[in-house]
Parts: structure tokens; C-alpha cells; sequence
């Protein structure tokens, strides 16, 4: 893996890695927030919030969307969008970068992803949560990729055929989502998700036992790799995998279990990527 740190004049200083096939950017003066994932040479997959946040995507707080890929912590409330506008920690190890943030003074928790080239082509991220606080903490460790409009996702989520008296799929919805939205294309054992610019809210999750999402935009393909144990683990009545759409952008969220972590405990959540040229 080579590193590089260069100034970015809207985004700030950024951490540039590579292995000389698939590019990734992560922010350092704010985060943690991966904002750059493309093949090398090629165009970025993730959305990039314009300066002036025009997007209407910015709390009062002073929290910001920003783009790219972010650990999150489920279930979602006010605390999660603690502002993390302070400078991240990286250095390297054992071949690995480690982005680590301040402590969340809301939820009360550190933050920090572990980013690996592996052999075969991925990128491994290593999503790991330290409990600062003194109560013991409940929750499921969240990768939210944030990526630019245009793209077609595609989910493989459905169990094994067979019998016609059990059920095989669970699908949870929220707000005033329609599965008739016609961004939506379900098929038996997937789903199809096209980005277009309509402001309508949509957001819903599954349980993907393929633990794979693929997305294709701007002359590339990335796929999703995620856990995958049982539903009963899994937050928002069993999803392991969600998606949100607005008129921007697509989200493509992968969940781990629902944990108990105590005062000085940890928990991870491993996602990886493979971007390939079309």
C-alpha cells in the first residue's frame, strides 16, 4: 500500500491510498469519512457534498453528510449525528491503516476503521467501537457508503426456494417508502435499485444471506462484501443490509449484530470492497 497527504482546497488535507488497482481517500481534518473509492485513473464512486451544503444535508449542530463512507451506530437517534468535525488520527500498522476519531462525547464511544489492501484485489475495513462511557452500550456497528446518483444497485436477497408454507425473505420499511416506487424492481431472491433524481424519501432494509450488493455507475462495479449470521442478530427487525435514496445520492448500508459492549469493551464490523472497470 502506498500513502500520500495532500491538501485538497474544499476538502482539506486527505489521506490518498493504493495498491495500484483501486484508489481510496480518506479526510483527515474531519471524520472519520472515506471520500474517495474508485478504480485508479477513474472517477469517484462516492457522493462529495458541495461546500455551501446546498444539499439542505448539514444539522444545526454542525454536523455534515459530507459523502463517502461512514461508521454509524444503530439504532439512529440524535446522538448519532454528533458533529465530527475534529481532526482523525492515522498511522500505519502491520501493513494496514488505522483512522482513529476523538471520543464521541454524545454517544460515548471511540471510533476508528482499520483499511487493508488484501491479495486478492479488496479492500477490507475494519469497523471497531471502543465504550468510553461508564453504562454498558446496546447497539449494531453501521457502514453507510454514500454514493453518487446515476448508479444501478443490485441485492441478492433471498432464501432458498422450497416450500410454499414458510416464508424466506423479510423486507423492513421505512417512512412513506412504497415498494411500488419505481426505483424499486423486485424480482424472486432480488432487488434492483436505480438512482434517479426524484426528491420522494425512500428507505428500506432486508436480510441478505448472500452477505454480497453489487453497484455499477461510471464505468466501474463495486461489490459489497458483509456478514451474515442469523436474522435474529440483526437490528430493524433483521436487516443486515439497507438502502436510502434521495434526489442526490444512493446509500448502501451494511449492519453488523446488535451488541452488548461494556465500559472498555470493543466491537467490530468488517466490510470490503471490490471496484472493478466494466
Amino acid at each position: 500500500m502506498k500513502c500520500s497527504v495532500n491538501q485538497d482546497p474544499a476538502r482539506g488535507r486527505i489521506l490518498w491510498m493504493t495498491d495500484g488497482r483501486t484508489r481510496v481517500g480518506a479526510a483527515l481534518d474531519y471524520g472519520i469519512r472515506i471520500l474517495h473509492l474508485s478504480c485508479e485513473g477513474m472517477e469517484n464512486l462516492f457522493y462529495q457534498q458541495p461546500p455551501d451544503g446546498r444539499d439542505g444535508l448539514t444539522t444545526e449542530q454542525g454536523w455534515r453528510i459530507r459523502g463517502g463512507h461512514r461508521l454509524w451506530l444503530s439504532p439512529e437517534s440524535e446522538k448519532t449525528y454528533w458533529p465530527d468535525n475534529e481532526p482523525v488520527r492515522w498511522e500505519r500498522r502491520g501493513g494496514a491503516v488505522v483512522l482513529t476519531q476523538p471520543p464521541d462525547a454524545a454517544l460515548g464511544l471511540r471510533k476508528s476503521i482499520r483499511i487493508a489492501f488484501l491479495p486478492d484485489g479488496q479492500v477490507e475495513l475494519e469497523h471497531r467501537v471502543e465504550n468510553t462511557a461508564r453504562l454498558s452500550l446496546r447497539g449494531a456497528l453501521w457502514g453507510v457508503n454514500t454514493l453518487d446518483g446515476g448508479g444501478t444497485a443490485r441485492i441478492p436477497f433471498g432464501g432458498a426456494a422450497g416450500s410454499a408454507y414458510r416464508p424466506h425473505s423479510l423486507v423492513s420499511l421505512w417512512g412513506d417508502t412504497s415498494l411500488g416506487d419505481k426505483r424499486l424492481e423486485f424480482r424472486p431472491g432480488s432487488l434492483t435499485v436505480r438512482h434517479r433524481p426524484l426528491e420522494a424519501y425512500c428507505k428500506l432494509g432486508l436480510y441478505c444471506r448472500a452477505g454480497t450488493a453489487v453497484l455499477e455507475n461510471k464505468g466501474q462495479r463495486l461489490i459489497l462484501g458483509f456478514g451474515a449470521g442469523t436474522p435474529e442478530a440483526y437490528p430493524d427487525l433483521g436487516c443486515n443490509f439497507e438502502v436510502y435514496l434521495n434526489q442526490w445520492f444512493l446509500e448502501l448500508e451494511t449492519l453488523g449484530p446488535v451488541q452488548r459492549i461494556a465500559p472498555g469493551q470493543q466491537a467490530s464490523h468488517v466490510e470490503r470492497w471490490r471496484v472493478e472497470r466494466l
